[in-house]
């Protein structure tokens, strides 16, 4: 019954995002916003068939992969999770909440050399967060 709901639910905010001027008239941002949300509402896959339109509109959108990122992260699908991270860091390499989220999903995966070192990596550069783990295990940054 979720699941009908959840198609229903899509097919809705596609049909009116092509009511509002059409698919090519969609940002990959309108995307983004109605991926955010199914997120809200408990519906992650269908979060992320709207983050991957986001992404095809707007390859370098960071937002559209950071997020997509998390989702892949609570749907405990750890590797894609750590590609949409990545990819997000390539486009700002400059976010320390991109790497303290990688370096949670690595230390999940039981990568500790590279966990430790995005939370490293994110503590220098003022992640609160990561400077508070860090502390908590008696560890430089």
């Amino acid at each position: 019954m979720k699941h009908i709901f959840s198609l229903v639910l899509l097919s809705t905010v596609i049909i009116l995002g092509g009511c509002s001027g059409g698919d090519s008239d969609s940002t990959a941002k309108d995307y983004y916003k109605k991926a955010y949300q199914f997120i809200d509402a408990g519906y992650p896959n269908e979060a992320i068939d709207l983050l991957n339109i986001a992404i095809k509109k707007d390859p370098n959108y960071f937002d559209a992969y950071y997020n997509r990122g998390v989702v892949y992260y609570l749907m405990k699908n750890y590797r894609a999770a750590v590609d949409d991270l990545s990819k997000a860091i390539s486009i700002n390499p400059d976010s320390s909440a991109a790497y303290a989220s990688r370096g949670e999903v690595y230390e999940i995966m039981n990568d500790r050399e590279k966990a430790f070192r995005d939370y490293r990596r994110a503590a220098r550069m003022g992640n609160k967060g990561a400077q508070d783990y860090l502390r908590s295990k008696n560890a430089s940054w």
